[in-house]
């Protein structure tokens, strides 16, 4: 998994608790920097939630546990489950050499790396949100921080808390079977009842770009947002090269 996405998906963490509501949307935008938000857009709904960044989308269903990820440079999706398999097979019967090179493998393209928030104790307002700021590091790098609000205004229903918390466990397994039992998620330190309000990248300790809330929206969302969009096909799993 690209840091990037590892990124999005820790900030889409928090936003686990509020009060009843119905569908819920919120859109992000770069304030400072040239682009390149970890996260655009978040959508949950009727079991289902679906997380827009500039690379790509991520679709999940909670009821059947699916997770696509959707690349529109390819018109491509990648079944997240049926990858977690086939890197599972690919690992589980290896001599442990060979899986200590695969597990090599997968943290140089961003895969089983670990994603960490620790509060910082400093605090911030963000377009009318008081937000604490949370340093997030990727492996052992800095690469951003999330200043985060309490949900008790945007609104997401009961409903989509499951969704939202249903989708994370299956994520969490996923990570778990991917490697094979060899690396631990880190989801579950997510603080949880947050929601981020402004992201701020990191490169080389240089701040790269700033994100934030733009709106929040508790309107019916496009049932079609949640769809594989047509003409794309699907990726299998690369091959992650056991020869010599």
């Amino acid at each position: 998994m690209h840091s990037k996405l590892a990124l999005a998906l820790a900030a889409l963490g928090c936003t686990l608790a509020a009060p009843a509501r119905a569908d819920f949307s919120a859109d992000f935008a770069d304030v400072q920097g040239t682009g390149g938000a970890s996260l655009t857009r978040i959508e949950v709904s009727g079991g289902r939630m679906r997380m827009d960044t500039d690379h790509g989308s991520i679709l999940a269903d909670a009821s059947s546990g699916r997770i696509l990820m959707l690349m529109p440079d390819k018109r491509e999706y990648m079944d997240m489950g049926k990858m977690a398999q086939s890197m599972n097979a690919m690992l589980a019967n290896v001599p442990p050499q060979m899986r200590e090179m695969m597990k090599q493998r997968m943290a140089a393209h961003g895969g089983g790396v670990s994603v960490s928030y620790a509060p910082t104790g400093q605090t911030a307002t963000v377009a009318g949100y008081a937000c604490a700021i949370y340093r997030v590091t990727v492996g052992a790098n800095h690469m951003s921080d999330s200043c985060l609000t309490d949900l008790s205004a945007a609104g997401i229903d009961a409903a989509d808390q499951a969704t939202v918390r249903k989708v994370f466990d299956d994520l969490r397994a996923m990570a778990q079977t991917a490697s094979a039992g060899m690396v631990k998620s880190t989801l579950s330190q997510l603080p949880g009842g947050k929601f981020p309000v402004q992201m701020t990248r990191y490169d080389g300790g240089k701040v790269v770009d700033v994100a934030q809330i733009k709106n929040v929206n508790r309107a019916a969302v496009n049932r079609a947002d949640f769809e594989i969009p047509a003409g794309y096909t699907e990726q299998e799993m690369p091959a992650m090269g056991m020869h010599h």
